[in-house]
């Protein structure tokens, strides 16, 4: 953590700036964003995670105050942010995904007939996965903690593995291949949406999601695969994947719906600067 701020107090300018903006900045100690306040004519927080629930911070509950907007993507968490933060301050956003990264890399033609998952291993996903495979939809995962998982289905040829880090260009293309991508939340904690919420149709492949009230503020039912339990969900895709035209339609209708919703990187930074009084390219 100290060579965090060493790196990142090394780095700052001698001159004020009429912007800054700390992402997640959770290991910035209380001096490191005293400095950067007093360079700032403006100071924005931004973070995508939880800031209470889990990736808590002494040091950003402590300097919180110093910012002049606060932007979280957890309305779960919104009662903690008023605690700390004044109304004007605070900004609830979407999750986003990136323009330059998430696109469409193949055609529909030459998609894999497979649903993806890529994340985190947790139980109520090891239980969606197994749920599919028994069903024989074909499944692709990856990211950590799922070599248990692995070893008890290591006979099963409709499993694949792409590796515990999946990032950048290989997770969009990962997603891009596949058919069907599971916009699966956490159950570590009320998540109501997430980042594959809008990166897997932008990728242009088929979202699965649970349905909940901030999801279907974008999508509507011809936009994706909502699904209420496990077997609901490996049943539709089953279905879906021998069905390639209605899969083809339903995929083209949520790939529009995300472009069309704005949830994209620079619509985001749009929202919370434009009304500081910033301009903001339309392509940044």
């Amino acid at each position: 953590m100290r060579a965090i701020n060493q790196y990142v107090l090394e780095r700052l300018p001698s001159e004020p700036l009429d912007l800054i903006w700390v992402d997640k900045g959770v290991c910035l100690w209380p001096v490191t964003v005293r400095r950067i306040r007093k360079l700032a004519a403006c100071l924005v927080y931004y973070t995508p995670d939880t800031s209470f629930l889990h990736n808590s911070s002494r040091f950003f509950n402590r300097t919180v105050c110093l910012y002049d907007r606060v932007v979280t993507t957890k309305s779960l968490e919104l009662g903690e942010f008023q605690r700390l933060v004044s109304p004007e301050k605070l900004v609830l956003t979407t999750q986003s995904y990136d323009q330059q990264l998430h696109f469409p890399r193949v055609s529909f033609a030459d998609k894999r007939p497979e649903a993806v998952f890529i994340g985190l291993c947790e139980p109520a996903r090891e239980e969606c996965v197994a749920s599919l495979l028994n069903a024989g939809v074909p499944v692709r995962i990856g990211g950590r903690g799922w070599e248990s998982f692995l070893r008890r289905r290591q006979r099963d040829a409709n499993l694949f593995f792409e590796g515990d880090a999946v990032f950048g260009d290989h997770y969009a293309d990962v997603l891009s291949k596949a058919s069907i991508g599971l916009g699966l939340v956490t159950r570590r904690f009320a998540e109501l949406h997430t980042t594959r919420t809008f990166e897997i149709p932008a990728c242009g492949t088929a979202l699965a999601t649970e349905s909940s009230s901030e999801v279907s503020r974008i999508f509507g039912p011809g936009d994706a695969i909502f699904f209420r339990t496990f077997a609901d969900l490996s049943a539709q895709c089953a279905r879906l994947i021998k069905q390639p035209d209605r899969l083809r339609q339903l995929t083209e209708c949520g790939y529009r719906r995300v472009l069309d919703s704005g949830c994209n990187n620079d619509g985001m930074v749009r929202q919370v600067l434009e009304p500081l009084g910033f301009a903001v390219a339309a392509n940044l």
